[in-house]
């Protein structure tokens, strides 16, 4: 079902009061951009509870923090606990990830070192302040709000995540390593660390451009609100 921009809202606001998350201030303040970040980022947090049966909890804070401009991990504002049994994962938004390229170099490392990516599951032992290393993203998910779906898009991603990852063999994801037994978890990861790496988009156009990206770990999503 295709919604409009009110009909997208009222469904993300209906997911996080949920959590117990009052979002009406972030939607108010939102672009066209963010409402599309704030919808993959409450069906990123479905797929996990339904895949996984992972718990999740806001913290700091009832409302979603979105940052003005990409930052490191800062736990004084609101993200979300993601959790299975002893496993905890954090998920935050607009986060810079340290580059496989950069955790390579020794010495200073320019302004190549780091990507911005709009939504990061991580470790939890990243330190407060600092960027996520490559080894320490479970999941990222870029989201494009686009009405038209161009090429660009697509030598974008695959940029980003070879600079998450190494070529290898097919394996579990570290994500699925940890939680297991999904029955629907999606495909091994052909890539060392195996992190998930999502593209998601509105212009169904978009799936015309999956199948190489796809042998590379990259899945795309048409999620269109």
């Amino acid at each position: 079902m295709i919604m409009d921009e009110a009909q997208a809202k009222k469904a993300i606001t209906t997911f996080f009061t949920k959590h117990k998350a009052s979002i009406s201030a972030t939607l108010s303040k939102s672009t066209g951009g963010k409402i599309y970040e704030l919808y993959c980022l409450a069906k990123t947090l479905a797929w996990l509870r339904s895949t996984y049966g992972a718990h999740i909890q806001l913290v700091n804070g009832t409302s979603v923090s979105f940052k003005a401009s990409p930052g490191n991990i800062n736990r004084s504002q609101s993200h979300f606990v993601v959790r299975k049994g002893p496993r905890v994962f954090e998920l935050h938004t607009d986060i810079q990830v340290r580059t496989l390229g950069a955790s390579r170099l020794t010495g200073h490392v320019d302004l190549s070192g780091y990507h911005e990516i709009d939504l990061v599951l991580i470790d939890p032992s990243v330190a407060n302040g600092e960027m996520p290393r490559h080894d320490q993203l479970v999941l990222g998910v870029e989201c494009k709000s686009q009405a038209k779906f161009e090429k660009g898009i697509v030598k974008q991603v695959l940029g980003i995540r070879r600079e998450l990852s190494v070529l290898t063999y097919p394996q579990q994801s570290i994500l699925e390593s940890c939680y297991g037994g999904a029955r629907h978890a999606g495909p091994p990861i052909g890539a060392e660390p195996a992190s998930l790496y999502w593209l998601c988009y509105v212009d169904p156009k978009g799936d015309r451009y999956s199948d190489s990206p796809g042998y590379f770990g990259i899945e795309f999503k048409n999620w269109a609100p």
